[in-house]
């Protein structure tokens, strides 16, 4: 225990400008340092440093990112289990710096390397920020209604921060393997793989955890965390129920912050955070992952906001907006390749970046529509504005392209497509997707298939390419119509709990006794 102790050391900073002494107890909201008095008794303030570990490093990197003026600080340290008796002589020394120099310099820290890094980083990062351009964000469809869009990748932002990503060569596959049931050639080819080693998480996958020597299978993202020593650990983010939203990282969310979070996903505006290892103030950004249900943060000087989005100029004051956490509605975006489409954007944790927020997306044409229902006099002159229109711009907003073939699409619901499935769907073809996750958070099986009437892709509990129509299975049409559409199965009306995959029926003793017991009479229900 005794070794253990002098392997910690505190902080003594003195200020330059006041001659003040203190000790470090972390780091304020704008990067300087936060002290607290040199005295004995406020020991237990005092934040300490493992000799041999890289929370000093971040400490001294984080106060020359963000403190304005670094110079203005020096800084000493002394082991900790000493510091209650070199305390008097340390500030005795300190009140003439320059004249006791050579007794200080065992225990004045040099920090010019620390400054010339981030400079370093610095510097870079504006470089890269300068060449990067939005078209290399992954797309993504969340919704029927909702167009591709883009993201900066986690190894992007990672980088401009002097991060690296995750070494490969520290990861435990066997390991993981054995413990969680995952695989490096699984995620590999999924693309996940790349995503965790970036700082970032898997999609959803099967896992499957022992306990008590039994395996169980269940849906989790994974990321990867290291330790002080940089070995590499899996973390699996499980689905959560919905989160009561009280407290987060002992920031108490207001009733605003709840609306906000489970309207959009995101909080609306940034919040201190305390990092609970270092005692840092982090103003950061609040999401939570839609995924999972998880409440998730970053800080705020890891986002980026683009100054552009395709051949969308984002303007300053839109960009402060973006800053401050809030959302700009109702955004005119022009892709590259000349689609349109109205959203709202705003800064999201799981997107380490700017997103635009699910349910928002719509054609110019319906924004339009909607805006002129507000405002009468308005809609008639866009409306005779836009009846002068080539046929050919509105065609853009569709699902199809110019010549009238169907638009391909890569993902859905979550769901990414192989390659045979990207050219069936192109084909006109119906696909299967399985495990896709329906409204109450169960996995369910149905098909995608472009849908000529309607103009888009549409969903099917049954393969609508069989010629011959047969009774389909129940195996997630149940689900999916009771789960997601609000309809009633006979079998199962009287459940309070959403149906799992397959089931049709009570799946135990207490739902079946739920089920038999006496109800109103009700003959709505629908017919399976």
């Amino acid at each position: 225990m005794a070794k253990k102790k002098s392997e910690k050391d505190v902080l003594i900073v003195r200020d330059e400008k006041t001659g003040e002494i203190s000790v470090v107890a972390g780091l304020d909201a704008d990067g300087s340092p936060k002290r607290t008095p040199a005295k004995a008794e406020n020991a237990q303030s005092f934040l300490q440093f493992d000799r041999h570990g890289d929370v000093l490093d971040n400490f001294f990197k984080n106060f020359f990112r963000q403190c304005k003026e670094p110079s203005r600080f020096g800084f000493y340290r002394v082991a900790a289990d000493q510091a209650d008796k070199l305390m008097e002589v340390m500030k005795d020394l300190l009140k003439d710096p320059e004249a006791n120099k050579e007794l200080l310099a065992p225990h004045k820290v040099d920090t010019s390397g620390y400054e010339k890094q981030v400079k370093e980083e610095q510097t870079a990062g504006k470089t890269e920020q300068t060449e990067q351009k939005q078209e290399e964000q992954p797309k993504e469809n969340q919704k029927q209604e909702e167009m591709e869009k883009k993201q900066e990748s986690p190894q992007q932002t990672q980088g401009r921060q002097g991060y690296q990503p995750i070494d490969e060569s520290k990861i435990n596959w066997q390991e993981l393997e054995e413990k969680w049931g995952v695989k490096h050639d699984d995620l590999e080819k999924s693309g996940d793989l790349q995503k965790m080693l970036n700082y970032g998480k898997s999609d959803l996958v099967k896992v499957s955890p022992k306990f008590g020597g039994e395996a169980f299978e269940l849906d989790a993202r994974l990321s990867f965390k290291k330790d002080g020593e940089g070995n590499v650990s899996l973390v699996p983010h499980f689905i959560r129920k919905e989160q009561k939203l009280d407290e987060y990282k002992e920031h108490k969310f207001s009733d605003e912050d709840r609306k906000n979070l489970r309207e959009t996903g995101n909080l609306g505006r940034v919040v201190d955070i305390v990092d609970r290892e270092t005692g840092e103030i982090i103003p950061s950004f609040i999401s939570i992952d839609r995924k999972t249900n998880e409440i998730t943060d970053i800080p705020a000087n890891k986002v980026r906001i683009p100054d552009r989005i395709g051949k969308t100029e984002i303007t300053k004051q839109e960009q402060d907006m973006l800053r401050a956490g809030l959302p700009v509605r109702d955004k005119l975006i022009e892709r590259n390749d000349g689609r349109k489409f109205v959203t709202t954007l705003q800064v999201n944790v799981e997107q380490r970046g700017v997103e635009f927020v699910p349910g928002t997306g719509r054609s110019p044409r319906t924004a339009q529509t909607q805006e002129a229902k507000n405002n009468p006099t308005q809609g008639q002159a866009q409306g005779m504005e836009n009846s002068a229109a080539p046929q050919k711009e509105q065609r853009r907003n569709t699902w199809t392209n110019a010549d009238g073939s169907i638009r391909p699409i890569s993902k859905w619901s979550g769901v990414n497509f192989t390659d045979q499935q990207k050219a069936d769907y192109a084909a006109g073809k119906a696909i299967k997707l399985e495990n896709v996750t329906d409204k109450q958070g169960f996995h369910a099986t149905m098909y995608i298939k472009f849908n000529p009437e309607k103009g888009r892709p549409y969903r099917y509990d049954t393969n609508p390419d069989n010629a011959q129509k047969v009774a389909p299975s129940n195996e997630s049409r149940t689900q999916v119509a009771v789960n997601s559409e609000g309809k009633t199965n006979e079998a199962t009306k009287n459940l309070k709990e959403p149906l799992q995959k397959g089931q049709t029926a009570p799946k135990d003793d207490k739902q079946q006794k739920l089920q038999e017991k006496p109800q109103k009479k009700n003959n709505k229900g629908m017919k399976m």
